[in-house]
């Protein structure tokens, strides 16, 4: 049985095309709104064809409502069997924009099983002129069982939209929420592709949760639900997964912050990546092994972040606390940083192993450990320090802890179970 249920008010020009399957249990259910004077032009294309699909939600919701010279448009299209939209509800809301293209969606949902769920959009209050509200692009394709969850996008007072484009395509992957918010500053840039198995199906712990970041969320921005002027927006984010039982989350608060390509290939590996503040930069290689556990925290302006982990079962946390701190380390070989336990020397300055911290401004840290089961430490507590150091060997142990400022450490290990501490 098919139901679809339309209710259409306004007084400015308004366009409507649906296209429904006559075929099993689709259910569709839209209401577009565009009141006020000024142009404005609703438009909603739902295509259904196979067999349980929704559009809606169990309460009824694919809602778009326009106000002053601002677009909301929707392509919906659903081929298989037991796809569901909305699931308590698909709401866009361009209300009060200056410029027209206020909400645009495409969501294309391909085969069995899939669901995306609860997207909302907001583009209100005014904006720069010409400037594109919000656009998405969701796409499962390929079977099984994709789940996406929650995705928001927020437009406010002189902030140009954000864009997000997500891919999913192979079986049991799940998104548990995508938020972008902007004010007053450029839009949001989001990619996403997931073609693996069973990715952010479970919890980040170690040092990949110690990141800050959330679990299977990507946020950038914050919800403006008071109406404020706090600056966000600008922020970048590439997220590439093609292997197996990986979790992830990133958080980017602020403006103008910057993630590279997050590629993870390999299976069972944990990433957390959270910047709040502005103008950061954050790398993190390709992780092509297995089991590894990483964290990027950066907090403040300007800090730079380049990781790089070939090998298995590594664990470690790179964080930054201030201003234009700089930090490199590359990390080959297994089971090294957090999982192994300090003692003798390196034990005693009470850092814990698998983190880099730098607190405070102008601190650079150069860190290369190749080897297993190695174990090392850094922190900077102040301004202007440095740290150059390195590993070579197995089951070595370094700890180093400068506090204060201009301080200049520098060591290097070869071979096995040496054992280190500096402190200045």
């Amino acid at each position: 049985m098919n139901i679809v249920k339309i209710a259409l008010a306004g007084g400015t020009a308004l366009t409507l095309t649906m296209t429904m399957a006559m075929a099993d249990d689709n259910n569709a259910y839209l209401k577009q709104v565009q009141t006020g004077s000024g142009s404005g032009t609703n438009a909603a294309l739902i295509t259904q064809s196979g067999s349980g699909n929704d559009a809606g939600s169990a309460s009824k919701n694919v809602t778009q409502t326009a106000k002053s010279n601002s677009d909301n448009t929707l392509d919906i299209l659903q081929s298989g069997d037991n796809n569901d939209i909305g699931l308590n509800g698909f709401s866009q809301l361009a209300e009060y924009a200056s410029s027209p293209f206020g909400n645009s969606a495409t969501i294309t949902q391909s085969s069995n099983n899939n669901v995306v769920g609860k997207v909302d959009q907001k583009n209100r209050f005014g904006g720069a002129v010409g400037a594109t509200g919000n656009t998405l692009t969701i796409l499962q394709a390929g079977g099984g069982d994709n789940v996406i969850n929650e995705v928001l996008q927020d437009k406010h007072k002189g902030g140009s939209g954000n864009v997000a484009d997500i891919t999913m395509t192979g079986t049991s992957n799940t998104i548990a929420s995508v938020m972008q918010a902007v004010t007053k500053k450029a839009g949001n840039t989001m990619t996403v592709t997931i073609s693996g198995n069973n990715n952010g199906r479970g919890a980040l712990s170690g040092s990949a949760a110690a990141s800050g970041a959330t679990t299977s969320t990507l946020k950038q921005g914050f919800a403006d639900v008071n109406n404020g002027n706090a600056e966000k927006g600008d922020n970048s984010l590439t997220l590439v997964i093609s292997g197996a039982g990986n979790q992830f989350g990133v958080t980017q608060q602020g403006f103008s912050n910057t993630v590279g390509t997050l590629d993870i290939s390999g299976a069972n590996n944990q990433l957390g990546a959270q910047q709040d503040g502005s103008l950061n930069v954050m790398t993190v290689a390709a992780i092509t092994g297995d089991d590894n556990n990483i964290g990027v925290k950066q907090v403040g302006t300007s800090n730079t972040a380049g990781v790089t982990v070939t090998g298995n079962a590594n664990a470690f946390l790179v964080s930054q606390n201030g201003v234009s701190n700089t930090a490199s380390v590359t990390v080959t070989g297994d089971n090294n940083g957090e999982g192994n336990a300090f003692g003798g020397f390196a034990a005693s300055l009470g850092l814990s192993t698998g983190l880099f911290d730098q607190m405070g401004d102008d601190n650079g840290l150069t860190f290369t450990a190749t080897g297993n089961m190695n174990a090392f430490a850094t922190k900077q507590d102040g301004a202007d320090n440095a740290i150059n150091g390195s590993q070579n060997g197995n089951m070595n142990q370094v700890a180093v802890l400068q506090v204060g400022s201009s301080n200049m450490a520098s060591f290097s290990q070869s071979g096995n179970g040496n054992n280190a501490a500096i402190s200045q």
